[in-house]
Protein backbone atom coordinates (compact mmCIF):
# COMPACT_ATOMS: atom_id res chain seq x y z
CA UNK A 1 0.00 0.00 0.00
CA UNK A 2 2.87 2.35 0.88
CA UNK A 3 4.91 1.79 -2.17
CA UNK A 4 1.47 2.23 -4.28
CA UNK A 5 0.94 5.95 -2.12
CA UNK A 6 4.62 6.81 -3.30
CA UNK A 7 3.95 5.77 -7.28
CA UNK A 8 0.58 7.52 -7.27
CA UNK A 9 2.32 10.57 -5.53
CA UNK A 10 4.70 11.08 -8.16
CA UNK A 11 2.39 12.99 -11.30
CA UNK A 12 0.98 15.09 -8.23
CA UNK A 13 4.40 16.11 -7.30
CA UNK A 14 5.27 16.61 -11.19
CA UNK A 15 2.15 18.77 -11.60
CA UNK A 16 2.59 20.86 -7.91
CA UNK A 17 6.80 21.66 -9.23
CA UNK A 18 5.39 22.68 -12.67
CA UNK A 19 2.66 25.09 -11.05
CA UNK A 20 4.80 26.26 -8.76
CA UNK A 21 7.58 26.95 -11.19
CA UNK A 22 4.81 28.74 -13.37
CA UNK A 23 3.81 31.03 -10.72
CA UNK A 24 7.03 32.22 -8.50
CA UNK A 25 9.59 31.17 -11.96
CA UNK A 26 7.41 32.57 -15.27
CA UNK A 27 9.24 32.54 -18.51
CA UNK A 28 11.29 36.18 -19.29
CA UNK A 29 9.61 38.08 -21.78
CA UNK A 30 10.78 38.38 -25.30
CA UNK A 31 12.36 41.85 -24.87
CA UNK A 32 14.15 39.99 -21.83
CA UNK A 33 15.77 38.12 -24.85
CA UNK A 34 15.98 41.53 -27.38
CA UNK A 35 13.89 39.43 -30.25
CA UNK A 36 10.46 40.51 -31.38
CA UNK A 37 9.70 36.84 -32.97
CA UNK A 38 6.68 35.08 -32.60
CA UNK A 39 6.56 31.58 -30.80
CA UNK A 40 5.37 30.67 -33.83
CA UNK A 41 8.17 31.65 -36.03
CA UNK A 42 10.84 30.65 -33.73
CA UNK A 43 9.26 26.72 -33.68
CA UNK A 44 9.59 26.84 -37.20
CA UNK A 45 13.09 28.27 -37.55
CA UNK A 46 14.23 25.83 -34.99
CA UNK A 47 12.45 22.62 -36.43
CA UNK A 48 15.48 20.99 -36.69
CA UNK A 49 17.78 22.77 -34.40
CA UNK A 50 15.74 21.12 -31.54
CA UNK A 51 16.71 17.58 -32.76
CA UNK A 52 20.13 18.70 -32.71
CA UNK A 53 20.42 20.11 -29.49
CA UNK A 54 18.44 16.86 -27.67
CA UNK A 55 20.96 14.73 -29.53
CA UNK A 56 23.44 17.22 -27.99
CA UNK A 57 22.50 17.07 -24.31
CA UNK A 58 21.79 13.51 -24.39
CA UNK A 59 25.39 12.64 -25.31
CA UNK A 60 26.73 15.82 -23.13
CA UNK A 61 24.65 13.85 -19.93
CA UNK A 62 25.84 10.28 -21.25
CA UNK A 63 29.18 11.56 -20.59
CA UNK A 64 28.49 13.33 -17.66
CA UNK A 65 26.88 10.61 -16.25
CA UNK A 66 29.44 7.82 -17.04
CA UNK A 67 32.49 10.71 -16.24
CA UNK A 68 31.07 11.12 -12.62
CA UNK A 69 30.24 7.27 -12.18
CA UNK A 70 34.03 6.19 -13.59
CA UNK A 71 35.13 8.90 -10.64
CA UNK A 72 33.26 7.93 -7.71
CA UNK A 73 34.33 4.00 -8.56
CA UNK A 74 37.88 5.23 -9.03
CA UNK A 75 37.78 7.07 -5.89
CA UNK A 76 36.75 3.74 -4.00
CA UNK A 77 38.99 1.89 -5.09
CA UNK A 78 41.57 4.71 -4.13
CA UNK A 79 40.27 4.04 -0.50
CA UNK A 80 40.64 -0.48 -1.06
CA UNK A 81 44.11 -0.37 -2.51
CA UNK A 82 45.12 1.85 0.73
CA UNK A 83 44.73 -1.64 2.70
CA UNK A 84 47.20 -3.79 0.61
CA UNK A 85 46.79 -7.11 -0.45
CA UNK A 86 44.04 -8.88 0.01
CA UNK A 87 42.25 -12.07 -0.88
CA UNK A 88 38.68 -10.60 -1.11
CA UNK A 89 37.45 -7.32 -1.91
CA UNK A 90 33.46 -6.40 -0.78
CA UNK A 91 32.51 -2.88 -2.22
CA UNK A 92 29.19 -1.01 -1.21
CA UNK A 93 26.13 -1.75 -3.99
CA UNK A 94 26.75 -0.71 -7.01
CA UNK A 95 23.97 1.40 -7.34
CA UNK A 96 24.87 4.37 -4.86
CA UNK A 97 27.45 5.31 -7.81
CA UNK A 98 24.56 5.87 -10.02
CA UNK A 99 22.48 8.55 -8.31
CA UNK A 100 24.85 11.66 -8.21
CA UNK A 101 25.88 10.78 -11.93
CA UNK A 102 22.15 10.77 -12.84
CA UNK A 103 20.78 13.84 -11.50
CA UNK A 104 24.24 15.41 -12.45
CA UNK A 105 23.49 14.62 -15.86
CA UNK A 106 19.75 15.89 -15.56
CA UNK A 107 20.74 18.98 -14.20
CA UNK A 108 23.58 20.52 -16.03
CA UNK A 109 23.22 18.74 -19.56
CA UNK A 110 20.96 21.69 -20.33
CA UNK A 111 23.17 24.64 -19.81
CA UNK A 112 26.25 22.62 -20.72
CA UNK A 113 24.75 21.83 -24.24
CA UNK A 114 24.04 25.62 -24.87
CA UNK A 115 27.61 26.82 -23.09
CA UNK A 116 29.46 24.75 -25.82
CA UNK A 117 26.71 25.97 -28.61
CA UNK A 118 27.81 29.37 -27.53
CA UNK A 119 31.33 29.06 -27.86
CA UNK A 120 31.01 27.26 -31.41
CA UNK A 121 28.23 29.17 -32.85
CA UNK A 122 25.72 32.19 -32.63
CA UNK A 123 24.94 33.16 -29.18
CA UNK A 124 22.31 35.43 -30.03
CA UNK A 125 20.72 32.04 -31.56
CA UNK A 126 21.24 30.40 -28.37
CA UNK A 127 19.94 33.39 -26.61
CA UNK A 128 16.64 33.04 -29.02
CA UNK A 129 16.61 28.98 -28.71
CA UNK A 130 16.62 29.74 -24.94
CA UNK A 131 14.17 31.82 -24.86
CA UNK A 132 11.51 29.72 -27.02
CA UNK A 133 11.94 27.00 -24.72
CA UNK A 134 11.39 28.34 -21.89
CA UNK A 135 8.49 30.28 -23.42
CA UNK A 136 6.71 26.72 -24.49
CA UNK A 137 7.48 25.56 -20.62
CA UNK A 138 5.58 28.25 -19.06
CA UNK A 139 8.25 28.79 -16.84
CA UNK A 140 12.38 29.61 -16.86
CA UNK A 141 13.21 26.21 -17.03
CA UNK A 142 17.27 27.35 -17.13
CA UNK A 143 16.69 29.05 -13.60
CA UNK A 144 14.47 25.68 -12.24
CA UNK A 145 17.78 23.34 -13.02
CA UNK A 146 19.96 25.65 -11.20
CA UNK A 147 17.81 25.46 -8.00
CA UNK A 148 17.39 21.33 -8.74
CA UNK A 149 21.35 21.58 -8.63
CA UNK A 150 21.34 23.27 -5.55
CA UNK A 151 18.51 21.72 -3.76
CA UNK A 152 19.05 18.49 -4.98
CA UNK A 153 22.43 17.86 -6.31
CA UNK A 154 24.64 19.45 -4.12
CA UNK A 155 23.21 16.86 -1.11
CA UNK A 156 23.23 13.64 -3.11
CA UNK A 157 26.83 14.55 -3.59
CA UNK A 158 27.62 15.28 0.10
CA UNK A 159 25.74 11.76 0.66
CA UNK A 160 27.24 9.96 -1.62
CA UNK A 161 30.94 11.42 -0.83
CA UNK A 162 30.47 10.21 2.88
CA UNK A 163 29.67 6.67 0.76
CA UNK A 164 33.36 6.77 -1.07
CA UNK A 165 35.29 4.64 2.15
CA UNK A 166 32.91 2.07 2.23
CA UNK A 167 34.72 -0.92 1.91
CA UNK A 168 35.80 -4.31 3.47
CA UNK A 169 38.45 -6.48 2.32
CA UNK A 170 39.53 -9.73 4.02
CA UNK A 171 43.19 -10.60 4.56
CA UNK A 172 45.32 -13.32 6.01
CA UNK A 173 44.37 -12.34 9.31
CA UNK A 174 41.34 -10.18 9.64
CA UNK A 175 39.07 -8.19 7.76
CA UNK A 176 39.26 -4.45 7.22
CA UNK A 177 36.47 -2.18 6.78
CA UNK A 178 35.52 1.15 6.60
CA UNK A 179 31.99 2.03 7.00
CA UNK A 180 29.67 4.82 6.02
CA UNK A 181 31.60 8.59 6.64
CA UNK A 182 35.28 9.42 6.74
CA UNK A 183 35.81 7.18 9.79
CA UNK A 184 38.65 5.02 10.42
CA UNK A 185 39.30 1.81 8.98
CA UNK A 186 38.23 -1.37 12.14
CA UNK A 187 39.86 -4.38 12.18
CA UNK A 188 38.49 -7.74 12.78
CA UNK A 189 40.74 -10.69 13.66
CA UNK A 190 39.36 -13.85 12.73
CA UNK A 191 40.92 -15.45 15.99
CA UNK A 192 38.18 -13.26 17.35
CA UNK A 193 35.61 -14.98 15.62
CA UNK A 194 33.02 -17.55 16.99
CA UNK A 195 30.60 -18.17 14.83
CA UNK A 196 29.83 -17.33 10.66
CA UNK A 197 25.99 -17.30 9.50
CA UNK A 198 25.31 -17.70 5.96
CA UNK A 199 21.72 -16.08 5.38
CA UNK A 200 19.07 -15.66 2.26
CA UNK A 201 17.87 -12.17 3.19
CA UNK A 202 15.80 -10.13 5.77
CA UNK A 203 13.14 -8.91 7.48
CA UNK A 204 12.56 -5.12 7.59
CA UNK A 205 10.84 -3.00 10.04
CA UNK A 206 7.44 -3.24 8.44
CA UNK A 207 7.98 -6.71 8.39
CA UNK A 208 8.30 -7.37 4.65
CA UNK A 209 11.10 -9.71 3.64
CA UNK A 210 13.95 -8.98 1.57
CA UNK A 211 15.85 -11.73 -0.05
CA UNK A 212 19.54 -10.50 -0.23
CA UNK A 213 22.00 -12.96 0.16
CA UNK A 214 24.81 -12.39 2.60
CA UNK A 215 27.14 -13.41 5.69
CA UNK A 216 27.13 -12.28 9.68
CA UNK A 217 30.15 -12.74 11.15
CA UNK A 218 30.09 -13.16 15.20
CA UNK A 219 33.02 -11.49 17.05
CA UNK A 220 33.93 -12.39 20.37
CA UNK A 221 33.44 -8.54 21.21
CA UNK A 222 31.40 -7.07 18.21
CA UNK A 223 29.16 -8.31 15.46
CA UNK A 224 29.85 -7.43 12.08
CA UNK A 225 27.60 -7.85 8.93
CA UNK A 226 26.60 -5.28 6.93
CA UNK A 227 24.41 -6.78 4.93
CA UNK A 228 24.20 -3.60 2.25
CA UNK A 229 27.95 -3.80 2.43
CA UNK A 230 28.12 -7.65 1.99
CA UNK A 231 24.58 -8.00 -0.04
CA UNK A 232 26.55 -9.41 -3.41
CA UNK A 233 29.13 -11.90 -2.15
CA UNK A 234 26.77 -14.85 -2.28
CA UNK A 235 25.35 -14.37 -6.03
CA UNK A 236 29.26 -12.78 -7.12
CA UNK A 237 31.43 -16.05 -5.39
CA UNK A 238 28.78 -18.64 -4.26
CA UNK A 239 30.62 -20.01 -0.98
CA UNK A 240 34.06 -19.30 -1.62
CA UNK A 241 33.73 -16.43 0.78
CA UNK A 242 32.17 -18.96 3.48
CA UNK A 243 35.00 -21.73 2.71
CA UNK A 244 37.38 -19.02 3.26
CA UNK A 245 36.32 -17.67 6.29
CA UNK A 246 35.73 -21.31 7.41
CA UNK A 247 39.46 -22.28 6.98
CA UNK A 248 40.41 -19.61 9.28
CA UNK A 249 41.11 -20.79 13.17
CA UNK A 250 38.27 -19.96 15.62
CA UNK A 251 35.25 -19.73 13.10
CA UNK A 252 32.56 -22.23 12.68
Amino acid sequence: MVDFLVRASIPAIVFTVFAIARRYLPARSARAFGTAYSIDELSSHFAFTQWLVNAGMLAIGTVIALGTHTLLVSVNQVFVSLEGPSDFVLLPQTAIWWFLPGFAALTLAWEATLGIWSLIGNHHEVALYNYWTTAKAGFDSTRVLRIMTVVIVLPIALLTALALPEHAVLQKEAIHARGYGFSSTRSYRYVDAWRLTVIDGFRQRDGKVVKRAGIVLDFADVLFGDLELLADLLPRFGDAHAEVLRGHQGVE
